[in-house]
């Protein structure tokens, strides 16, 4: 798995607690995917696969959410010692399926189902036509032509 030294830094300021948590969730990650490959992202640390999220995790100040990511489908466990991560096996299992699923949908070509969902664009704007709203029923009012005076 491509490492990055900035996960290093990340468990190394981990509460001391975390870091065995940090590290064992990162030795899985790469045992099961060695594809894989760790980054940064919104200041905790991501696991990537082709570019898309396969599993994250961090560390707060009681407990470490550890994720598998299987689309925009995250599965968070939250644990405060190692003993309370999924088995290895089934977090091994876990992250082949996401894997999997990622593998698949950079390879799929769109079906005809997707394809059709993404037609009918021309059904779509009678229905935007009917969300709008009616103009506010106000009874029209009209002047009163103005009377025209008489001199004497």
């Amino acid at each position: 798995m491509k490492t990055d030294p900035r996960v290093d830094a990340y468990i190394e300021k981990a509460p001391p607690f975390a870091q065995p948590i940090l590290q064992e969730a990162r030795s899985r990650v790469g045992k099961a995917c060695p594809s894989a490959e760790e980054t940064i992202k919104w200041n905790v640390p991501f696991f990537l696969l082709d570019g898309k999220i396969l599993a994250s995790m961090a560390a707060f100040k009681k407990h470490v959410k550890v994720g598998v990511w299987t689309g925009m489908m995250p599965k968070f466990v939250d644990v405060s010692d190692v003993e309370e991560l999924p088995p290895a096996k089934d977090f091994a299992q876990q992250l082949k399926t996401a894997a999997l699923a990622i593998d698949d949908g950079m390879t799929s070509k769109p079906t005809a189902a997707k394809s059709a969902k993404k037609a009918p664009a021309a059904k779509k704007a009678p229905a935007k036509a009917a969300t709008k709203k009616a103009p506010s029923a106000k009874p029209a009012v009209k002047k009163a032509p103005a009377k025209k005076s008489k001199s004497k």
